[in-house]
């Protein structure tokens, strides 16, 4: 429990000591979070291999010479398994690793096999622990449940997938006021897990701006590359940082510009958050003049995005023309939030999962029904 941003470096830290990379998934459905997790592991290890060697290791040693899979045909791989013992546990493994061996072409690392897909759609939490018994302990990617304040279905499948697979590293960064809204609910078995597996934060000194945003590049780049954020966002985001030592006034503008374009390609990048977004989308406020021009405009929800940078609150007359900007927009029925520019490079973290609050909000406000007021 504590600041979101300081969190997940705690996280970046203890997983980076643990050798293990992390699968960030959006998605409150046990088909979704396992596929995801699966696809990942798929990734980093060669399935095939991984059921070849369960296999081999489940017979007698006097047995094991014999049994050479690789380049046989599918009818000479099922004559061979079928004449094997399934060892006494770990039968939901065998029949697993029986069904990717007999495919009709071994998928190659980075593949998930078709039979580990059908699987997964079958039974989720039973394929999760079948190929969890296929890897070495403590080696498969950690997963990293993204969910908002209000996201308590999330919660519950990440506690059946702890149920069901206790060796599996699982973990949802909550800031406290998130946490506290769900543990105001009922008891239940998601509320015993959060305050079992809950880690309060110590309160930490901030540190001034330049200092912060430039110790916060390394470890955020390098957790983004373990999210499996695509290099071009990357790429984007490094140039980003780079903008933050060399912005100054005459060049904040294009400076701006890259931080606008980073926060949208990352928008685009989360499923609960693609397509929701413009960039620089101009919006008639009903004023007469000229449109006015957003950041990042969410026109369905009504949401308007802007980024400001260090010299804004510099300038006088830019700060005026901000408010009545902001003014405009609320009137023509949007909500309106600002942040600093640079956040989008030392804090992106605590930007999505604001952004995110914003948008479960609206939608919850947009499906309350309509209040009426009849005349007395």
């Amino acid at each position: 429990m504590g600041p979101p941003e300081q969190g997940l470096s705690v996280l970046t830290e203890w997983i980076h000591r643990q050798g293990l990379s992390v699968v960030v998934v959006e998605a409150d459905d046990p088909r979704e979070m396992v596929s995801a997790w699966a696809m990942a592991l798929a990734r980093e290890r060669d399935l095939t291999s991984d059921a070849e060697a369960f296999v081999v290791l489940s017979q007698t040693t006097s047995s094991r010479r014999e049994l050479l899979l690789r380049g046989k045909t599918v009818h000479e791989r099922r004559i061979l398994l079928d004449g094997l013992t399934p060892p006494r546990s770990g039968f939901a493994t065998w029949e697993l690793c029986r069904h990717i061996l007999e495919a009709p072409s071994p998928s190659s690392q980075g593949d998930l096999p078709a039979a580990v897909k059908a699987s997964i759609q079958q039974a989720p939490l039973v394929t999760l622990q079948a190929l969890l018994a296929l890897v070495p302990f403590a080696s498969a990617p950690a997963l990293r449940i993204r969910g908002g304040p209000s996201d308590f279905r999330a919660l519950r499948t990440a506690v059946a997938l702890c149920a069901a697979a206790p060796s599996l590293t699982t973990v949802c960064v909550l800031a406290p006021d998130s946490l506290s809204e769900h543990l105001r609910r009922g008891e239940s078995r998601v509320l015993a897990m959060l305050r079992e597996g809950r880690l309060d934060l110590p309160e930490i000194a901030p540190e001034t701006p330049p200092s912060s945003t430039a110790s916060a590049v390394a470890p955020t780049l390098a957790r983004l590359r373990q999210e499996g954020i695509p290099e071009p966002v990357l790429e984007r985001y490094a140039e980003a940082a780079r903008a933050i030592t060399t912005a100054r006034r005459e060049v904040e503008d294009r400076a701006r510009s890259v931080y606008e374009r980073m926060l949208f390609e990352l928008l685009e990048h989360f499923p609960s958050t693609r397509g929701l977004f413009d960039l620089n989308a101009p919006v008639d406020a009903g004023t007469g003049g000229r449109p006015l021009v957003v950041d990042l405009l969410c026109r369905e929800l009504r949401l308007a995005v802007e980024l400001d940078g260090h010299f804004h609150f510099r300038d006088d007359e830019r700060f005026r023309r901000d408010r009545r900007k902001d003014i405009a927009l609320q009137r023509a029925g949007y909500w309106v939030v600002r942040f600093l520019a640079e956040d989008v490079v030392a804090r992106p973290d605590e930007l999505l999962e604001s952004i995110q609050t914003l948008i479960a909000a609206r939608r919850q406000e947009s499906s309350r029904p309509e209040v009426t007021h009849e005349p007395h």
